[in-house]
């Protein structure tokens, strides 16, 4: 029997609920995959942080949670729709990211003071992004994310290498290990690790189908 995945981005600030139930349906997977750890979808499904304290963490999730609220979501939920549908339909749940506490940990450690900065600086505007541009900045994403991801690669290069690239590399491993046992995926994670994951999947005797965020929002 061939294996398959099934890719969908998504954006963790929109209301993706329906869209998600409507692919698992069609799909019907014997497994859901998660760009989550343990400790995040434990955190996100009781609403709490982690007990941890580190700045940069807490700075981006609050991002998420104001950008969310433009839509009238609660940030993450789209995660929190596929963990409900899965356990409704008693599907099993597979957590392939790495621990998000030790990756933003680490990527703090890297970067220069100069780089913190930016990244702050671009926190904060983007807390005050309007609904109209966050949806015209995935739009130009979508059509161009060669160019937007050389663009990041050229200001931000450490955030790109440990938020995206080695987590990239993290989730094929860990779905390439479960495929054998599961025979058929569908792995639920945020658009921008996409282009990075089927590049690294290219190579693979799997059918792999994929479903992009602008096909989700449009």
């Amino acid at each position: 029997m061939a294996y398959k995945l099934i890719l969908v981005g998504v954006g963790h600030v929109f209301r993706l609920e329906d869209k998600i139930r409507e692919i698992i349906e069609e799909e019907k997977p014997n497994a859901i995959a998660l760009e989550l750890d343990e400790e995040r979808a434990m955190a996100l499904e009781k609403r709490k942080g982690f007990a941890k304290g580190n700045f940069v963490y807490s700075l981006l999730s609050k991002v998420q949670q104001i950008v969310a609220s433009k839509y009238g979501v609660v940030a993450g939920n789209e995660m929190l729709s596929a963990l409900k549908i899965a356990k409704e339909n008693n599907i099993p749940i597979l957590y392939i990211d790495m621990n998000a506490y030790f990756v933003v940990q680490e990527l703090w450690r890297k970067i220069s003071i100069r780089r913190k900065l930016s990244i702050f600086i671009s926190a904060i505007l983007t807390m005050f992004m309007s609904k109209e541009r966050i949806e015209k900045e995935v739009k130009k994403f979508e059509e161009e994310p060669e160019k937007f991801e050389e663009r990041m690669r050229k200001i931000f290069p450490e955030f790109v290498e440990i938020l995206i690239d080695k987590r990239n590399k993290y989730m094929v491993n860990n779905l390439l290990s479960y495929l054998p046992i599961y025979k058929k995926i569908l792995a639920i994670v945020g658009e921008g690790h996409i282009k990075g994951m089927e590049k690294l999947l290219e190579d693979e005797d799997i059918e792999l189908k994929i479903i992009h965020l602008s096909q989700l929002i449009e």
